[in-house]
């Protein structure tokens, strides 16, 4: 576990220290904003100098003091087919991004999921001109699952990764990666006000979240819609995605389905059930204590590649690391509105309910976000004073 890390010296009190975060999607925004609030707290509150904050993300990030010069949501494509059919706009990305990274000439580089694209750029990191650039990663990849020889490239480039499953760090550690386990930044989130205006129920509301991408929502958002038909006794409510193009929710609307955006939290807390697509989402439900089934879809291409490449029992966080399926997960063809209203039916919340309290002691206590800050600090000082 992350320990306490002394950050004052008296040599280091006046250096600059300059930070590139990159996140390519909502959840990492979450997080990155979250570590750059509390690097600017601790470099306030220390007195070891001046940090400068620059890169790519969202709102979250900009929030905390981050320059962003490119939103996440032109970034996020997800899928084999989805990726070959975009190359061509991700290869230039990576092109720009890391021209704007050349300009800045980071002390450090902090990488926060979105693996495929911060991998390569930590690869051009590790042979960086300028000096010795200090190269984090912020939630590993899920070499347990997929892709082990990436292992190799997380213990060769990357200065350290902060994996956020307990169950990551030893397997880490095994392959050669400076490891460094400080817990998972979703329970400080959690534990924010962020949501203004509360979405205001009249009856028993089923949360319905369709996914932050466009290619999940054009595959997803369908089959939810129809679920909320099968439920005209309570109130269907969409959790529009942050950076999501307003024109994706028109079929909702159509449809005469409430949706709301900026109150995925409170939804969740409201709601009786949720249904939710996989991803982050899902285990912030489970820490909220919301009953819930997992759904996903995608193109028929890449899920048939995709079963021949993964090697997991489950694809839910919650699932994966209690190492059991706590939460239903139907998934492709089983992702229809017959199948998830019967999941509804019988789901038994009891056990969930027991089930995400595990959850909770399993992923430690609050404060990741900050012990993960302080200790990339600390690397960066002592680079500073050597």
């Amino acid at each position: 576990m992350c320990s306490t890390y002394h950050l004052v010296s008296n040599a280091s009190r006046n250096f600059l220290k300059k930070v590139f975060f990159i996140a390519g999607e909502a959840s990492g925004d979450i997080y990155g904003g979250l570590i750059a609030h509390e690097m600017s707290k601790l470099t306030s509150l220390s007195s070891i100098g001046r940090i400068e904050m620059r890169g790519w993300g969202g709102d979250q990030m900009t929030d905390a003091g981050v320059e962003v010069t490119t939103h996440y949501r032109e970034l996020a494509y997800m899928g084999v087919w989805e990726v070959v059919s975009n190359l061509g706009t991700i290869l230039g990305n990576l092109k720009k991004c890391w021209e704007e990274i050349e300009a800045f000439k980071p002390d450090a580089i902090v990488l926060v999921d979105f693996p495929g694209f911060n991998m390569r750029i930590a690869r051009k990191a590790a042979n960086a001109e300028w000096g010795d650039v200090k190269i984090f990663q912020v939630v590993a990849p899920q070499v347990w699952a997929w892709k082990k020889g990436r292992i190799k490239n997380l213990a060769r480039n990357y200065t350290a990764v902060f994996p956020v499953l307990p169950f990551e760090h030893n397997l880490l550690n095994a392959g050669g990666v400076q490891s460094i386990y400080c817990g998972h930044p979703l329970l400080d989130a959690l534990s924010t006000n962020q949501d203004e205006t509360p979405h205001a129920p009249v009856k028993p509301v089923l949360a319905l979240l369709p996914g932050s991408r466009k290619q999940e929502l054009n595959k997803i958002l369908p089959v939810l819609l129809e679920v909320a038909k099968r439920f005209p006794d309570m109130e269907a409510v969409i959790a529009g995605a942050p950076g999501a193009a307003d024109s994706l929710y028109n079929r909702a609307r159509e449809a005469g389905v409430n949706i709301v955006f900026g109150q995925t939290r409170d939804l969740l807390k409201s709601a009786e059930f949720a249904v939710i697509t996989s991803g982050t989402a899902t285990l912030e439900a489970a820490l909220l204590n919301t009953p819930h089934v997992l759904v996903y879809k995608t193109s028929a291409l890449t899920y048939a590649i995709a079963k021949l490449l993964v090697n997991v029992k489950f694809i839910g966080l919650t699932n994966l690391i209690l190492n059991r399926e706590v939460v239903p997960e139907l998934i492709q063809g089983r992702c229809t509105s017959g199948n998830i209203s019967k999941e509804i039916h019988c789901l038994e919340t009891s056990k969930q309910s027991q089930a995400f309290a595990e959850l909770r002691t399993s992923l430690g206590h609050r404060g990741a976000s900050e012990r993960i800050a302080r200790k990339m600090l600390e690397i960066i000082s002592v680079h500073h004073t050597s």
